[in-house]
């Protein structure tokens, strides 16, 4: 409602322009009719999305970033959605060992033990190819 008055205000003004009508009556006229004035807005409640999830958010509380710990499992490689971990390729839901993958990440994976969750850092090698040169 409110954007068809303010459209129909500005196309009178632009009118007046063209025309050469004083833009003062224009605006009386506006005003003799009501133009500006909306109806009440009707009593009721806005519906919030997020009000129904403020009691989750309450009993979670922060976000807590994994644990990085020392294990046996080694992770040599990371591509897509998969990780190269101790020599065979795993995705999200495997298991490995004790762990399950939880998500795989750009800079290591995530595993869950029980109610721990761990994050198992990319192992960066410098030398991917190891040449020795036999000497007679």
């Amino acid at each position: 409602m409110k954007f068809f008055a303010a459209l129909l205000f500005a196309s009178a003004l632009s009118l007046c322009a063209a025309s050469g009508i004083d833009v003062g009556t224009i605006v009386k006229k506006f005003e003799k009719v009501g133009a500006w004035r909306l109806p009440p807005t009707p009593d009721y409640e806005v519906y919030d999305p997020f009000k129904r999830a403020e009691p989750l958010m309450k009993k979670s509380g922060p976000r807590v970033p994994p644990k990085v710990r020392r294990t046996t499992i080694r992770v040599t490689a990371v591509m897509n959605d998969k990780a190269f971990v101790n020599g065979r390729w795993v995705g999200k839901g495997s298991r490995v060992g004790s762990y399950r993958i939880i998500d795989v990440r750009a800079d290591g994976i995530v595993v869950k033990e029980g109610n721990k969750r761990l994050l198992l850092p990319l192992k960066r090698e410098r030398k991917l190819l190891q040449i020795k040169d036999k000497q007679p």
